[in-house]
């Protein structure tokens, strides 16, 4: 049984309200995320607010959201086993589904065109640029944004790393920066827990910390000194990191173009042709 299915068959499933309706479409649209997502995360996505989320699990006769997220779960990894959840999936229309996909990730790059964004933008720009030293933090499918960070930052001479390794030597990482330092936390859908405790050691430790997530109801804005949010809805349950990169592009662009700047992206320039890394020949 779809985790759609299982909603509309629960008792209150015919007498719910527009704003119920809301979280109710987004909780069988997108099984995957909401089965682990908490009632703030689900609020945020469904545009309604967090008690709304509770007075939808309390309609179904559960005692609030926890309670329905645990159900939701496992019929969803239920319907994931038995193969109904491929049902959702298997389209024919392969056009279609990569029309939707570009269409979705304008939507999300438009999202991010307004001044609060590009002012967030230009503070984290400035508090890395500002820093001794910046160590970003990203793991999973957040390691690719992380990544492009830390290269095109090295590149324009920052001293910047990406720290990629186990949680002992991420700890030991973050456990080295002070208050001429930065962090830089990339989150994107679910937020590890090592993550957040890394976020608020840098914090104590007295380093500037700058967060990019999808969320405005994320945890680590606790902690952080700038924000970023960019959108990462997709297509078919999967996110869409095209917003969370072009943060990352702004996040460079905006990085000031000293002098210092342009002879290091000249020495690294140097070094690839020294070194004979790349095949540049027609």
């Amino acid at each position: 049984m779809s985790v759609e299915t299982w909603l509309s068959a629960l008792n209150g499933y015919q007498t719910l309200g527009p704003q119920a309706t809301r979280v109710v479409r987004f909780l069988a649209r997108e099984p995957q995320l909401a089965a682990y997502a908490s009632a703030r995360e689900i609020a945020e996505r469904a545009a309604v607010n967090t008690s709304t989320v509770v007075r939808t699990a309390q309609q179904f006769g559960y005692d609030g959201w926890p309670a329905l997220r645990h159900d939701l779960r496992s019929h969803y990894v239920a319907s994931m086993a038995s193969g109904d959840a491929a049902n959702r999936f298997s389209a024919p229309e392969t056009e279609s589904a990569v029309t939707r996909m570009l269409r979705q990730d304008a939507v999300n790059l438009r999202t991010l065109a307004t001044p609060d964004t590009t002012e967030a933008i230009r503070a984290v720009a400035a508090a890395i640029g500002s820093s001794r030293r910046i160590l970003v933090l990203g793991t999973g499918i957040a390691a690719a944004p992380a990544g492009l960070l830390s290269h095109l930052g090295a590149i324009m001479g920052q001293d910047i790393r990406l720290s990629s390794g186990a949680a002992t030597v991420q700890a030991a990482q973050v456990a080295q920066l002070g208050e001429d330092d930065c962090l830089v936390a990339i989150n994107v859908w679910r937020l590890p827990r090592t993550l957040r405790a890394l976020a608020e050691l840098a914090k104590e430790r007295g380093a500037k910390v700058c967060v990019l997530t999808d969320l405005h109801a994320s945890t680590l804005s606790a902690v952080a000194d700038h924000v970023v949010v960019a959108p990462i809805e997709g297509v078919r349950s999967a996110p869409s990191l095209t917003a969370m990169v072009a943060v990352v592009q702004a996040v460079i662009a905006a990085l000031a173009a000293t002098p210092d700047a342009v002879k290091a992206v000249g020495r690294v320039e140097q070094v690839w042709l020294r070194l004979d890394l790349l095949d540049d020949e027609d």
